[in-house]
C-alpha cells in the first residue's frame, strides 16, 4: 500500500501537530506501508527517515497565503495519476481520501481561540482580525469544500469524540464517514529517582513541596492566566486548599513569559512559579511533578495530557480537550466544565495533588500507555486505509 501524508510543516520544534505527523508516519511505515510525507520545503530531492520518504514541495516566495496556496497546488499535482493508493491529508487538499484535522475543524478552532477574551470589545476586534487572516480563510474554504461537496469521497479520521462532533455539527459529514482514531503518542521512559531529586534541587523545589507542571506554546489558549488565578485563590484559603496553596508551578514552553511573570508577582505568587522555557524531553519532568495542570480553552486531543497520563502523572483539564475521553475523574485527575471557573479549578488542583491520586494514576499507567500509544493509532489508521480501498473497489 502506498500512502501520501500531506502536511505543510514537519519541523517538530513548531509544536504538537508536527511532532505527531512525524511520529505517526514512522509508526505507519513500521507496519509495512510505503509512506511518503509531502511537505513545504525548498531543498530539492527527498530524504528517508525511519523508512519514511520526506518529499519537499517547492512553494516559497511571497507571503504565508501564497506559500500555502502553492503548497496545496503542488501537493494536489503530486497526488494525481495514481502514484499513491491513499492520500491522507492533515493540511486540507481536495484530493484527500482521509482527512485528519489534527487542529480540529477550522470553524471550531477559530471560535474557541476567541473564548479566552473576557472583553466583548476585544473579542469583537479579534474576530474582525480573523477575517483578514487570508491564509486561514483559504484553508477553511478548502476544508469546507472537501467535507461538503466531496463528502462521499473523503473519510474523516477524528482524533477524539470532540473532533467527531465538530465534523458532524460544523460540516454535516455523514456519521458513516467519520471515524474516531484516537490520538496517539510515543512512550518515553520516566526519569529515575536521582533525576527527580536533581531537577527539583536545581530549581530550589523541596522534596515535600507539591509540584504542578504546565506545558504549552500558547499560554493564553491553554489557560495559564486562569491557573495563576486559581493558585492565588487557593493561597487565600489555605485551610481548604492546603496542598494547592503550597504548590510550586513549573511552566514549560516557548511563549512570552514576561506578562505572566508580572501577573504572578501581582498575585503574590512570584516565589511559587518557575518559567523554564521550552523543554525538548519532558519525561523527567513528568516523573518529578505531582500533577499536570492543563486548564485549556481548546485542544482537539492534547498530546501533553496523553503523555502525562501514560507516564502515571494525573492531570487537570477541561471538557474542551478531547484527551478527557480517556480520563476517569478521581483516578486520572479532574475534568472541568470551564477553565475560568476559579473556585472549581482551585478545588480540582487540591484534589489532584492528593498522593493517592498520583498512586492510582501510576498504577494504571501501563494500561493507559497502550490505550494512547502511537502504535495503536497507526494500526487503526492502516485499518481505515484498507476500508477506503475496499469501498473504492466496491
Amino acid at each position: 500500500m502506498r500512502v501520501a501524508i500531506v502536511h505543510e510543516q514537519v519541523d517538530v520544534r513548531r509544536g504538537g501537530a508536527e511532532t505527531s505527523v512525524v511520529e505517526m508516519a514512522g509508526a505507519i511505515a513500521a507496519r509495512g506501508v510505503s509512506v511518503t510525507v509531502l511537505f513545504r520545503g525548498q531543498r530539492p530531492g527527498g530524504l528517508v527517515r525511519d523508512n519514511v520518504m520526506y518529499e519537499p514541495l517547492a512553494a516559497g516566495g511571497g507571503g504565508k497565503l501564497l506559500q500555502t496556496y502553492r503548497f496545496v497546488q503542488a501537493a494536489t499535482r503530486a497526488c494525481r495519476g495514481g502514484a499513491f493508493d491513499v492520500v491522507h491529508a492533515v493540511t486540507p487538499v481536495l484530493c484527500a481520501d482521509v482527512y485528519q484535522p489534527r487542529g480540529g475543524l477550522y470553524a471550531e478552532a477559530i471560535a474557541r481561540s476567541l473564548a479566552p477574551e473576557q472583553s466583548p470589545l476585544w473579542r469583537g476586534l479579534r474576530r474582525l482580525g480573523r477575517r483578514f487572516n487570508m491564509r486561514q480563510r483559504f484553508l477553511m474554504r478548502i476544508e469546507r469544500v472537501l467535507l461538503t461537496r466531496r463528502r462521499q469521497r473523503v473519510w474523516v479520521a477524528a482524533l477524539s469524540e470532540y473532533v467527531r462532533q465538530q465534523a458532524l455539527s460544523h460540516a454535516a459529514v455523514p456519521p458513516s464517514r467519520v471515524r474516531v482514531v484516537f490520538n496517539g503518542v510515543s512512550g518515553r521512559p520516566a526519569g529515575g529517582p536521582t533525576g527527580v531529586r536533581e531537577l527539583r534541587a536545581r530549581l530550589g523545589i523541596g522534596p515535600d513541596s507539591p509540584l504542578l507542571l504546565f506545558v504549552a506554546h500558547n499560554f493564553k489558549l491553554k489557560g495559564l492566566g486562569e491557573l495563576l488565578g486559581a493558585l492565588a485563590a487557593a493561597g487565600r484559603d489555605g485551610a481548604a486548599h492546603e496542598r494547592a496553596s503550597r504548590a510550586v508551578l513549573l511552566v514549560c514552553g516557548r511563549d512570552r513569559a514576561e506578562p505572566y511573570e508580572a501577573r504572578a508577582r501581582r498575585l503574590g505568587l512570584a516565589d511559587r512559579v518557575r518559567f523554564v522555557g521550552p523543554v525538548e524531553d519532558l519525561s523527567a519532568w513528568y516523573a518529578a511533578a505531582d500533577a499536570l495542570a492543563h486548564p485549556t480553552w481548546y485542544d482537539p486531543c492534547s498530546r501533553v495530557v496523553l503523555e502525562a497520563l501514560s507516564s502515571g502523572l494525573p492531570a487537570v483539564t477541561t471538557r474542551w480537550n478531547g484527551a478527557a475521553d480517556v480520563m476517569e475523574p478521581g483516578r486520572h485527575g479532574e475534568v472541568l466544565a470551564e477553565p475560568d471557573d476559579t473556585a472549581a479549578l482551585a478545588a480540582a488542583l487540591e484534589r489532584v495533588l492528593d498522593p493517592r491520586v498520583r498512586a492510582a494514576c501510576r498504577a494504571d499507567a501501563a494500561r493507559l500507555a497502550g490505550l494512547v500509544s502511537m502504535d495503536r493509532h497507526a494500526a487503526e489508521l492502516v485499518a481505515l486505509y484498507e476500508d477506503v480501498l475496499a469501498a473504492r473497489r466496491g
